[in-house]
This record gives C-alpha cells, sequence and structure tokens, in this order.
C-alpha cells in the first residue's frame, strides 16, 4: 500500500479544491501522477474510504475528504455508515 500516495492525493484535495474538480473531470488521468498500485487506484476512483482506512490510510485524512468529495449533508452521519458498512455504530454499552 501506498500509504504516503494517497495520504498525499487527499491532503491535496483539503489545499486546493481546483484538485477535486480535475479528479473528478477524469479520475484515471489524474491518478496517473501518483505511484498507486492498480487496487489503491480502484480504491481512491472509487472513493471507498473504509477500505483504504482498513489498508492503513489516516481515518483523520478519510474524514476531512469525506465532506469534500460528497458535501457536507449527513456529516458526520453518512460518513460514520459508509466507515461501519453502511449502519451506523451501536451506542457505547448496548
Amino acid at each position: 500500500m501506498s500509504i504516503h500516495a494517497v495520504e498525499k492525493i487527499f491532503w491535496e484535495f483539503g489545499k486546493d479544491p481546483a484538485r477535486i474538480a480535475a479528479f473528478r473531470a477524469n479520475t484515471e488521468q489524474y491518478l496517473n501522477d501518483y505511484n498507486l498500485s492498480a487496487t489503491e487506484r480502484e480504491m481512491v476512483a472509487k472513493v471507498d474510504l473504509k477500505a483504504l482506512a482498513n489498508a492503513g490510510v489516516s481515518t483523520l485524512l478519510t474524514m476531512m475528504v469525506w465532506p469534500i468529495l460528497n458535501g457536507p449533508e449527513g456529516m458526520p452521519f453518512v460518513y460514520l455508515e459508509h466507515m461501519n458498512g453502511g449502519k451506523m455504530p451501536a451506542p457505547p454499552g448496548s
């Protein structure tokens, strides 16, 4: 896993919103600038933050990039559902 490359992509999204437009316009072309395996490219292209976090990408970055790519609506609940396989995590002690 090229954790550093994936995290750099996400960091750059937060730093320069024009990069998000370039990513959306031509995802495959955009990702050519980064040293990613085919699996990593697929996870980033699909914005599969759960798989990326499971592979070691910082969950602080995944939480930062979620509203940047998906909009702030439903944050943090929709993000938590995504990270928990499509359902809300159970409250502590339940």
